[in-house]
This record gives C-alpha cells, sequence and structure tokens, in this order.
C-alpha cells in the first residue's frame, strides 16, 4: 500500500560500496558546505505579509471559544506496561529517511513519521472528535475560516528543543518552495491556506481560503523544527537524505540504529513531553521497535514461530489465507505461543485496484478500458484465494459512508461483454493462441505489473488464466515494491495493481484523478507526462476537472455527498481502474506476549498496530518462552473483535 500523496519507494541495497556512500547523517554533512537559511526564510515573510502575520495577543478576536477535548474516553488500557521490544519485519529497505521530496513518501514513512509525528490535534478514533495534541487548546472563529491554536508549552521535540509557533512558519516555507520538490504539499498551501499568524510563541492561528466542513480538518500541519532546517536549500534532497527530524511523538531513530539493509529501530523517547498526557499515557508501549529487512514471507512466519519476531501481518490488511488457513496447524499456535487475532474496524478501504495507464495508445480507447474490466475474475480470486474473507471491492471510494455512492458497481468478469468492447475497438480476430488482433495485426497484449508477494503471484496466474478467455495476452510482472510504486509515479506502467493510502472522513479525488497530476507543459509548449503525483491512470478529463475542483470548495458535507457521488459514477464511466476486493476487517498472528486492550482496539484504525495501543508483556514472554523448552501448552487462542462490524 502507498501512503497518499504521498504512502514511495523501497531501494534495496546490493552491494556495500552503495551502503557504505549512503551512511546517515543526523548533524551537519561535511559533504555539503555549511548553510544558515535564517535571513533567506525570514526575507519571504517579510516579502508575503498578507502570508506570515506577526501580531500580538492584543490581537485575538475576544469572543473565541476555547476547547480543550479532554472529555473524551481515554485511549489504550491502563493494564499496559510499558518496555520490551516489539519486532517487526518490512518488505523493503526505504531509501530515505526525508518525509518529503523524492521517496520521502516509502512505504516506510508512516513507521516513522505519519503514525509518529504529532500535529496540533488528533482525530479520537472512538469517537469520532478532536482531541489536543500539540496543542493544548483549539478555538475558531464566527466564520469559521481561521483556526486557532494554542500549543502546549510542555511541547518539546527528542532533542530537547520547545516547539514554537515559528516551527510551523517553516512547514509553510518548507511546503511552497521549489527546493522540496512537493507539487502536492505546493497545491495545498496555495490552494487552502490564505495566511498563518504569530500571536506569541505559543499562540497561532491558520486561515483558511475558504469555509469547510471540518475547518481543523484542512489546518492540520506538523511543525518544522527551523533548528534542524536550518540549512534547507536547493541540495534538500541529498543533504537531508538520512537525517531524522528531531520528533515530536513517543519514538525516535538514532543514527547507529540504521542498519542499512538490515534493521531500523526506534526507540522511545526519554521523557517524553506528552507521555502523563490523556490520551497518551497508555499508548506507544515498548522502548523499542524493530523493523528488520525480511526478504520472504515464508520466512516471517518462520521467525515468528522462533519468537524472533511478534507480528506477522505479511504486509497485508487480511492474512493470505494460505497462512490463516493451511498453515494453521503449526505447534506454535495449536499450543498457544502464538494467537489469532481478527478486528472488525470502521475505516476507508484501500482502494486496491488495477490501475489503467491511459497515456498508452491502445488503453486511450474507453472501449478498450471497459473490455479489461469485464476481462478481470475477481470472483474467483475472492473465493479461490481469499476464501470468500474478502467482497469485490464496488469502486476506489468505498468505505466512505455517507460519502460511498451506493449506485456505483463494478463491472463483473464476463468475457462475452469483454469481447464486444474489444470488438468496437477493431480487435475482432483471434490468433492461434486466441489473442485478438486488429485489421493491422496488432495483438491485445497489455503488461501488468504487481509486487512480488506470494498472494499477488496467485492472483496473477488466475488472472491471466481469465483474460485469455477473453482475448487478452496479460504478461505478469512481478517486481518488488520499490519498483513497483517508481514505475508508477513514472507512469511507465501499462496495468499496474497496487494501492493507497486512505482516511477519513472524505474521499480524496485531486490527487488520483485531476488532470493537473497527470501533463505538464514543458518550456517549449509540449505536454509531458508529470511524474511523481497519484494519478496513476493518467486521467485528464475537463468535466471531471470541473466536478474536482467544485469538491475541494465544497462548504457543506451534504455538497461533499452530492458531488462525491456524481465523481464516482463518473470515473467508474472513464473505467479509469478496476476496483480488485476489500475486507471488514483486519486479522493477523502474534506472539502471545504482545497484548491488546480489553476492547481489541480502536475503532477507527487500518490496521492493528497504527494506534499503538498494544504492549509487550515481558512477564508472559518468559513464561512463554519457559512452556515452549518444557513442552507445556496454553492451548490454541483465536481472538474476536466484532463490536463494530456492521450488522
Amino acid at each position: 500500500m502507498k501512503p497518499a500523496a504521498s504512502h514511495r519507494l523501497l531501494l534495496l541495497f546490493a552491494v556495500s560500496a552503495a551502503l557504505a556512500a549512503c551512511s546517515p547523517k543526523h548533524e551537519a554533512d561535511d559533504r555539503f558546505p555549511p548553510y544558515d537559511n535564517t535571513e533567506e526564510v525570514r526575507a519571504e515573510w517579510k516579502a508575503k505579509p498578507e502570508f506570515y502575520q506577526f501580531k500580538t495577543l492584543a490581537d485575538l478576536p475576544s469572543n473565541l471559544k476555547w476547547e480543550k477535548g479532554l472529555d473524551y474516553p481515554e485511549l489504550g488500557d491502563e493494564a499496559a506496561k510499558k518496555g520490551g521490544t516489539f519486532n517487526y519485519d518490512m518488505p523493503n529497505f526505504p531509501p530515505t529517511l526525508r518525509f518529503m521530496g523524492p521517496d520521502g513518501s516509502n512505504t516506510f514513512r508512516s513507521e516513522h513519521y505519519d503514525f509518529i509525528e504529532m500535529k496540533q490535534l488528533e482525530r479520537h478514533p472512538n469517537v469520532d472528535q478532536w482531541i489536543p495534541a500539540l496543542a493544548s487548546e483549539w478555538a475558531l472563529s464566527e466564520d469559521r475560516k481561521t483556526a486557532f491554536y494554542r500549543l502546549d508549552p510542555a511541547a518539546t521535540y527528542s532533542d530537547g528543543v520547545k516547539v514554537t509557533v515559528e516551527d510551523f512558519f517553516m512547514s509553510m516555507h518548507m511546503a511552497t518552495s521549489k527546493h522540496s520538490k512537493e507539487p502536492y504539499q505546493l497545491d495545498y498551501v496555495q490552494r487552502e491556506f490564505a495566511s498563518i499568524t504569530k500571536y506569541d510563541e505559543h499562540t497561532f492561528s491558520i486561515t483558511m481560503t475558504k469555509v469547510n466542513p471540518d475547518p481543523f480538518l484542512i489546518a492540520q500541519i506538523n511543525p518544522h523544527p527551523w533548528h534542524f532546517f536550518r540549512e534547507f536549500t536547493d541540495d534538500f534532497p541529498a543533504r537531508y537524505q538520512w537525517r531524522k527530524m528531531p520528533t515530536t511523538g513517543a519514538y525516535d531513530i538514532k543514527p547507529e540504529d540504521i542498519q542499512f539493509g538490515r534493521s531500523i529501530t526506534l526507540t522511545r523517547v526519554k521523557d517524553w513531553w506528552a507521555r502523563d498526557r490523556k490520551y497518551y499515557r497508555y499508548r506507544f508501549n515498548p522502548d523499542r521497535l524493530v523493523y528488520r529487512l525480511v526478504s520472504t514471507s515464508d520466512k516471517s512466519f518462520e521467525l515468528l514461530r522462533q519468537g524472533k519476531l511478534d507480528f506477522f501481518s505479511n504486509s497485508a490488511q487480511l492474512l493470505p489465507a494460505t497462512y490463516w488457513y493451511e498453515r494453521g496447524d503449526v505447534p506454535e499456535l495449536l499450543h498457544g505461543y502464538i494467537e489469532r487475532y481478527s478486528f472488525y474496524n470502521q475505516y476507508p478501504r484501500i482502494p486496491r485496484c488495477v490501475f489503467i495507464n491511459q497515456d498508452h495508445p491502445l488503453l486511450a480507447d474507453l472501449n478498450i478500458r471497459v473490455g479489461l474490466h469485464h476481462a478481470f475474475d475477481m470472483d474467483k480470486v475472492i473465493s479461490v484465494v481469499l476464501r470468500d474473507d474478502a467482497v469485490r471491492m464496488q469502486s476506489a471510494a468505498a468505505g466512505y459512508g455517507r460519502f460511498t455512492n451506493p449506485n456505483v458497481k463494478a463491472r463483473p468478469y464476463d468475457p462475452a461483454k469483454a469481447r464486444e468492447s474489444f470488438a468496437k475497438a477493431g480487435f475482432t480476430k483471434a490468433g492461434k493462441d486466441g489473442v485478438l488482433m486488429n485489421a493491422a495485426g496488432k495483438r491485445l497484449s497489455f503488461i501488468l505489473t504487481i509486487g512480488n508477494m506470494p498472494l499477488y503471484t496467485q492472483v496473477g496466474v488466475i488472472w491471466k488464466e481469465a483474460a485469455l478467455k477473453a482475448g487478452v495476452d496479460l504478461q505478469i510482472e512481478s517486481i518488488d515494491f520499490t519498483q513497483l510504486f517508481k514505475k508508477g509515479d513514472e507512469k511507465k506502467h501499462e496495468l499496474i495493481l497496487a494501492g493507497f493510502g486512505s482516511r477519513p472522513p472524505y474521499p480524496e479525488f485531486w490527487q488520483h484523478y485531476h488532470s493537473s497530476n497527470a501533463h505538464e507543459v514543458s518550456a517549449d509548449g509540449k505536454k509531458k507526462v508529470k511524474t511523481n503525483t497519484n494519478n496513476f491512470t493518467q486521467t485528464a478529463n475537463a468535466e471531471l476537472d470541473t466536478l474536482i475542483d467544485q469538491h475541494r470548495a465544497a462548504p457543506t458535507e451534504d455538497e461533499l455527498e452530492r458531488l462525491s457521488w456524481i465523481i464516482e459514477e463518473k470515473v467508474n464511466a472513464l473505467a479509469t481502474e478496476i476496483p480488485t476486493w476489500e475486507v471488514p476487517l483486519y486479522r493477523y498472528f502474534h506472539s502471545r506476549w504482545l497484548r491488546w486492550p480489553k476492547d481489541g482496539n480502536c475503532k477507527m484504525t487500518r490496521q492493528a498496530i497504527d494506534a499503538y495501543v498494544w504492549w509487550i508483556d515481558e512477564d508472559i514472554k518468559a513464561e512463554t518462552l519457559q512452556a515452549k523448552r518444557e513442552g507445556r501448552s496454553f492451548g490454541e487462542v483465536s481472538r474476536v473483535f466484532d463490536q463494530y462490524r456492521d450488522k
């Protein structure tokens, strides 16, 4: 799965020379000349007084109603124990620890940035209300266009430096700077924010360009510590490639804990400033999180059985049936040293689809795209590979409640209908191998790029056989996920099976379907492919652009719902991607000493470890390892938490 705007890519380091050349630097790197951007940054702020504003506390509106958000249920479990080490695998090694710029949105980014770093507020994952994070209080202007924040005076980075308002100014500076090479963030800031205002070191406001259904959802940004980014300049991607930003969250990465090509360890920040705060005191419990590179799922499973990994997910929301069912009789599971865990969540589903690159000459034809929709046998995949634990995803906007159009349905597998569509595109004659050709002898053949994991390998075999019945030669290209998303970013694919990060409460259409993320005009006036965007389908449709622009400017949830339904119908009509499957739960294997709250987890979590409400019980670990040595059994354990299951 790829993070949004972001969720990209991992790099395997094959030779020791390459590894040595990329050694991490937290402090100033002697490969780069010293630099201090203080004058440059302040000059920009001064040059843009409408955007970067400086006022006093006396200028705050007198009628603000400040909220603290402390009346909601606690998160986590008071029985949680601090300490221990959580061991987990990662299928690839990240190409950088930057969270922005080239490769910044790689699949490891969530583990050290998205799930760790704190914004002003956090959404309570059970009651869906705002709770304090870096801000201890917040308020909204009468016109609902300006969000005000008071930073918690205790908020501190892992290097001991206090969080200040100007760190949020720095975030705006970096997001809009050409040095970041982040077109999505640039667009977001320019489109959504009218100004940021400092009242004192701990009080600021963000004014939005329009009224939004939930203003605090828009006015959320991560602070970028200016003392760390003093060297932010035109060589930013290289200079900060392996420099880990000091964190406001519970875990940091030490330079010595980056073992290239092997592992990355996160260590709990000593005296973390939020350790005793409500909503955080029973979370982020282990002392260390060790992510080690494991080349195959089978090897990860064996390491789990040996007690060297604590959690086995196969990098998926739903543990594949080959493990859940066929390998569920191993002694470690039967004796309770390893336990089964299932949790029914409420969260937007990963838009896992086969994305069709419309820049490909044949795939620009709607008839070809519609035919391909009918050439992919999803039902057999769900039945044979997923053992009916999943259901057909009807659209890439599944799981957004009222914002998901229930009338949009995925096209079923139907070789006859596929051939009808292909015939409209001129592909009527079948060759000796059964593959359709047009009058010019062009074969109906496409490369489908998939990630090299066992689940997708099985899926690819079924799809290849099914497509041939529809007259299509589907060539399966299986590559690691680093290469896969890089290929998608560069728009060099034909068909690609991929999933993007999604988050509540509203579906996001601009990054996936707007023409501004498909092409750009070069200096000589020629249209060229726009790389490093999430528009993997290269959709560029004027009518759809207008609808998406209206969706982004919608002031109410009713208007968002209306436009979402229309957009989803339009996307379906364009046949831009083929929805695959979705699951209503997540399920995994884990070691007996990995413990969960009494209610299992938080309602609005995508995967089990996202909310960090779990912990490592060292006493249970010692007991389990002793029992294993002595041959004692605890009995098979399978926990199912279905209180949030759709009835």
